[in-house]
């Protein structure tokens, strides 16, 4: 078995991550917490030793009793186990050091997300008579009709648009994954428009752009969103580019949609990730039921 040290052992996950292809936030979120374990191990006078069980569980016990709530001890915890599970599948380790270490239970927080009213104030803030305000316009209604990530949205080009079909193929996705979302008739209309408005003044390949033709960066999209919600009154709700997912995500059940599709939509690996937004709809679902009982419609007519 490989003789190795704790920096050496993080040196080569990071290679491995990058080598996967994750998305940069995800690796920066691996590099904190095993930057955090590494400083508290060098405290507790464990050097550049590998850790173990009981220094895992100390390690978390440490960060709770310092103040971190139970779910940015719980990320950290998840970022480490990834780390560990690496360790183990490389033979760095007999077993993960992880394997019989609990993570803190999160309280089941729901994300906040738009009324269709506030969705509605959002868009007619755009102002869609300039050039800016089409691109705005539309963007904003990629991300609620689709429920693509911000990181997905900046990174599309024209060719991935395809109106016939109404589809947006999402490129390299979370987890290095090609998916395709579907559009509806109002945002195919919007990028329709978009697409005539954007080839007449510029050329290249991203399909949202700045006026000089360079594709926008990801600060540049969050400060046409606050600016659009500081117009429409909403500046208060700090709306971000993952709360108009979550907005998606939470209205796309509400209207019917089922979760099994929406977590092909979303990119989730795991049917749980989805299920809040599930339960999130709660109220629109009973109504739906209301509707659509079996038993209902078969024994009431």
């Amino acid at each position: 078995m490989e003789t190795i040290d704790l920096e050496g052992a993080v040196q080569l996950f990071d290679l491995y991550c990058r080598s996967k292809g994750l998305a940069e936030r995800t690796v920066e979120t691996y590099r904190d917490a095993l930057r955090g374990l590494r400083d508290f191990l060098t405290g507790a006078g464990c050097g550049q030793q590998i850790p173990t069980a009981q220094s895992l569980r100390t390690y978390m016990a440490w960060m709770l009793e310092r103040g971190l709530s139970p779910t940015t001890a719980a990320i950290r915890m998840r970022s480490i186990r990834a780390f560990c599970n690496f360790l183990a599948r490389e033979g760095i380790v007999e077993k993960s050091p992880m394997a019989n270490v609990g993570i803190p239970k999160t309280p089941n927080e729901y994300p906040d997300v738009l009324s269709q009213g506030q969705v509605r104030m959002l868009l007619d803030a755009c102002g869609r008579s300039s050039w800016t305000g089409i691109r705005n316009y539309t963007m904003l209604l990629t991300f609620i009709d689709t429920g693509v990530r911000l990181g997905e949205l900046i990174g599309l080009n024209v060719e991935d648009v395809d109106l016939s079909m109404q589809v947006i193929r999402v490129r390299k996705g979370k987890g290095s994954k090609d998916r395709r979302v579907f559009m509806g008739r109002t945002l195919s209309r919007a990028l329709r428009k978009w697409l005539a408005t954007r080839t007449f003044s510029l050329s290249g390949q991203a399909l949202f752009t700045t006026r000089q033709g360079m594709r926008l960066e990801a600060r540049n999209v969050e400060r046409i969103l606050e600016r659009t919600a500081a117009r429409a009154g909403l500046n208060v709700m700090h709306i971000t580019p993952h709360k108009l997912r979550h907005t998606f995500a939470t209205h796309y059940i509400m209207n019917g949609g089922d979760p099994f599709s929406l977590q092909r939509i979303l990119g989730h690996s795991d049917i749980k990730t989805t299920m809040i937004y599930v339960n999130l709809a709660g109220v629109g679902l009973r109504e739906a039921h209301a509707k659509a009982s079996p038993v209902d419609r078969l024994l009431e007519r």
